[in-house]
């Protein structure tokens, strides 16, 4: 569930980096092109990302330990996305299969 909420979170995150205007950017997937064509649909989609994950965690782990969880999760991933992505670290091959990797180790461990 973890793995599922932070990849959520990472492509709202990388959908709201997209739009910015000062970000350099690499190689983006043609599909995160067509969604960021419009600005206004991409922000509210990323809104709605955003939304449901933290609902998401809030059921999971309650209203005030699910907020400032919620609060930790966006901050590292955002911090990843603007540190990694200018030195185009963040190839989606490698992240797929990172998840992959984290969804079999939580579905088998947990």
């Amino acid at each position: 569930m973890y793995s599922l909420l932070f990849l959520v979170l990472f492509i709202g995150c990388y959908l709201l980096y997209i739009t910015s205007k000062k970000a350099r950017l690499g190689k983006v997937p043609a599909a995160f092109l067509r969604v960021t064509q419009d600005g206004k649909r991409a922000k509210a989609i990323a809104t709605v990302l955003f939304i449901v994950s933290w609902v998401v965690v809030i059921i999971d782990q309650g209203i005030g330990s699910g907020t400032f969880a919620f609060g930790g999760y966006l901050m590292a991933v955002l911090c990843v996305i603007v540190l990694l992505n200018p030195l185009r670290y963040i190839r989606w091959n490698q992240l797929l299969s990172l998840f992959v990797l984290s969804l079999l180790m939580e579905t088998f461990i947990f």
